[in-house]
């Protein structure tokens, strides 16, 4: 039977799609921002400082900086590994205040929760996003006329939400006071898995020996990364409902009234095991949907279908050291100014192997619980809400929620997590400062479009130990503070970088950390 808990059944399914994909290709060595182990320590830019094979995916035409600072040949071994989680679902300080201080979550206490997390509304909406790469192999090479790279990454990108109505409905149950009215109800899980394969290309375009008098040696880089996208996964489970209950304390029945529609895309096994369960189901045999979803290795490691991307950018660099007034300490030495704007993430993910769509739509009224008060009291300790769910669970078969309809897909298509960023990097001596603004075009992953400002500042003692610090705020979730440190010499270097929010209340909490692998120079 395909009872009401199955649709949490699905929600976990997706949800698993995801982490065991995680997992898996971590396992296996193969792969919103990307971040590393610098930019992330700076606030999560890098569009006019980020170089080397990670500048394919910030901006490319940075191949072309800092050729003075490292010999021709890099390469990086698991050149790099960053997860992004965050979101207004994320919501901590809440969280800590309600749900850990041994409060009895009721009456006031609850609303005040609710509101406090989600809003007033039933329909107001939060969610959890995550960006996660793995980059297992970088290599670039550079000379003074033109600089080039190859590297691949593993990501996944996932967004999970629920609206206020659906919390009401986790922390109230079914009760008939709250939802006379009706309630939104409803939630979104989406994961998005692929492998890239990218190659830069970086020359400069443009030379000067002054720009207006505020810089010397003045360069104009561009450089462009396509890249083959090879699609593992894609699972979205849409649920846009509203649920109503007659207050049954008024009459001798009960009437609950939900009126939904849910779509279930899936590919590859999942696909097939959600298939041979409706069709056991038209079939007439009361099938079990829990018996029907498995995780198998092919949905988390084979690819379902390729497509193009491309990363573009430009940069503009000067020495600005004639400019300086004081030359002293920590800011004696080279100074320069870059500039660079990029736009990344250009493309869709295509997944053809096995796309379908499940759907379904009703408006179920149901009025089978007879309001026995003596019962309530006797067997559910006066508890409306238990009563009702214990009902309705047992009541509703395969012909209500199950009653899906199947629609074949040549593919599915998914834009990538496409932004426009812009920023500036200011050398002084032993010190930099970065600025970095952004906005996102798709809103999937960590990408947001609310447009972000981050800030970063990074001092190099004893010219090997990078000591960086950073801040960001806007886009997906609140303000960030950002630290990271490591060791980088001529030819080797290794460095990590990690980034929290202090605050959640108002747009959710965010955690993020990068670490470089083992990056040779040679």
């Amino acid at each position: 039977m395909f009872k009401v808990k199955h649709l949490l059944t699905v929600f976990a399914a997706l949800f698993t799609l995801g982490a065991f994909t995680f997992a898996l290709t971590t396992d296996a060595h193969a792969q919103s921002r990307h971040l590393t182990a610098q930019n992330i320590g700076l606030g999560g830019g890098g569009t006019a400082y980020q170089d080397l094979y990670h500048a394919n995916f910030i901006n490319p035409a940075n191949l072309m900086i800092n050729h003075s600072r490292r010999p021709t040949f890099t390469i990086g071994l698991a050149g790099g590994i960053y997860s992004n989680v965050g979101g207004n679902l994320v919501n901590v300080e809440t969280y800590n205040d309600y749900l850990t201080t041994g409060r009895v979550i009721d009456g006031a206490t609850r609303n005040s929760m609710l509101d406090q997390w989600f809003g007033e509304n039933s329909s107001d909406f939060r969610s959890m996003n995550m960006d996660v790469g793995i980059v297992p192999l970088g290599f670039a090479y550079r000379n003074s006329k033109w600089s080039a790279s190859i590297t691949s990454r593993a990501r996944i990108l996932g967004n999970s939400g629920y609206s206020r109505g659906l919390a009401d409905l986790v922390f109230r149950g079914f009760d008939a006071d709250h939802f006379s009215e009706a309630r939104a109800v409803n939630s979104t899980q989406e994961f998005l898995v692929y492998n890239e394969i990218s190659i830069g290309f970086a020359t400069t375009v443009f030379t000067r020996d002054s720009f207006f008098g505020i810089g010397r040696n003045v360069k104009l880089h561009v450089g462009a990364a396509p890249k083959l996208l090879m699609g593992i996964n894609y699972a979205r489970l849409n649920l846009d409902s509203s649920l109503q209950i007659q207050d049954a304390s008024l009459t001798q029945n009960a009437s609950i009234n939900h009126d939904f529609k849910y779509s279930i895309k899936v590919a590859g096994d999942l696909s097939d095991q959600l298939a041979e369960f409706n069709n056991e189901r038209i079939l007439q045999t009361n099938p079990n949907l829990g018996d029907y979803l498995e995780p198998t290795t092919d949905d988390f490691t084979s690819f379902k279908g390729s497509s193009i991307g491309v990363d573009i950018g430009a940069t503009l660099e000067m020495d600005i050291g004639h400019l300086s007034t004081f030359d002293l300490g920590a800011f004696r030495g080279k100074k320069k100014l870059t500039v660079g704007f990029s736009v990344t993430d250009i493309g869709r993910v295509t997944i053809k192997d096995r796309a379908r769509t499940f759907y379904a739509e009703d408006n179920f009224v149901w009025e089978g619980a007879s309001y026995d008060s003596d019962i309530i009291d006797q067997e559910f300790n006066g508890d409306e809400g238990e009563y009702f769910e214990s009902v309705l669970q047992d009541s509703i078969g395969n012909d209500i929620y199950g009653n899906l309809i199947t629609s074949e897909q040549s593919k599915f298509n998914k834009s990538l997590p496409t932004m426009v960023n812009l920023g500036a990097h200011l050398l002084l001596g032993k010190f930099s400062f970065m600025l970095d603004v952004g906005a996102g075009f798709t809103p999937i992953g960590t990408n947001s479009k609310k447009i972000h400002l981050a800030l970063g500042s990074e001092y190099r003692l004893l010219n090997k130990i990078p000591l960086r610090v950073g801040y960001r705020t806007g886009g997906h979730s609140s303000s960030t503070f950002h630290a990271g440190t490591g060791v980088e010499l001529r030819n080797f270097e290794f460095t990590a970088g990690i980034a929290a929010s202090p605050n959640s209340k108002l747009n959710g909490s965010s955690l993020g950390a990068a670490w470089s692998g083992l990056v040779v120079h040679f």
